[in-house]
């Protein structure tokens, strides 16, 4: 190949590091590149299996109110996604443009990991399937439901009443990897109190799934995106957290 192709390549991959909101050049080690579908290749009877479980426990839980969320949430965000997804992401819960959708990572956070997913690991978003811990918008201030900034954490108990539908939805889905997105996702999914700065970079094999103790799912704790927005650099440190996703899926790199 020879010097002004190389560099055109280079420009290339510069570009689309740029369109993905990457700042500069991630460092990791090459992988053998194999390309492989983003999800298994099921019948289609046991994809439309997957789908109607799915569909069935959303209409289980469409008036949940198990917990005091319920009372100030405009939409249940239950999740929405490919039923037979090799890789599921998990965030905390719903903010606000969620939480007046329906639909998880929607608003300016949501639209960044669509980013990341298109552009950076060539999958849409029907490719995977994105849900949080707790259905249902956690705000500060519960009187007030039209208040943009208004998001928080959800607390244990609302976690112990919440968590039973993920554990079902990551059932029926049975993916391979787990992207836990943001601290307060990845302390409750490897039930730990250690910091996503330090748990991030590694991979985990947890079994998730109180009542199948034989079902072990990988997990990769990254940041959550709302937190790369306000912290540009730490793009860099995620992508190669997506990038060993991708190689653990056999997915083709993207550099």
């Amino acid at each position: 190949m020879c010097h002004c192709m190389q560099k055109d390549k280079f420009k290339k991959f510069l570009r689309q590091l740029k369109d993905m909101g990457f700042d500069a050049i991630p460092r990791v080690e090459k992988s053998p590149r194999e390309s492989r579908p983003p999800a298994p290749i099921n019948s289609p009877q046991e994809f439309a299996s997957k789908g109607k479980l799915l569909e069935e426990l959303r209409e289980k839980y469409a008036s949940c109110r198990n917990c005091p969320l319920s009372a100030s949430r405009t939409k249940i965000v239950f999740g929405e996604g490919n039923p037979s997804a090799r890789l599921m992401f998990i965030g905390e819960g719903p903010g606000f443009d969620e939480d007046h959708t329906g639909r998880p990572f929607v608003g300016r956070a949501g639209q960044l990991l669509t980013k990341i997913l298109v552009k950076g690991m060539k999958l849409k978003r029907s490719d995977v399937y994105i849900t949080n811990i707790v259905k249902c918008h956690p705000m500060k201030d519960p009187t007030n439901p039209e208040k943009r900034g208004n998001d928080r954490p959800p607390n244990f108990f609302e976690v112990s009443k919440c968590i039973p539908i993920l554990y079902e939805q990551i059932k029926i889905i049975r993916p391979e990897v787990i992207c836990a997105l943001g601290g307060p996702a990845a302390k409750i999914l490897l039930a730990t109190e250690a910091g996503i700065s330090s748990l991030r970079g590694k991979v985990f094999e947890r079994k998730i799934i109180p009542s199948e103790p034989d079902f072990i799912v990988k997990i990769v704790p990254t940041f959550h995106p709302a937190y790369l927005l306000r912290n540009p650099p730490a793009k860099v440190p995620a992508w190669k957290d997506y990038q060993e996703i991708m190689k653990i899926l056999g997915l083709k790199r993207s550099d």
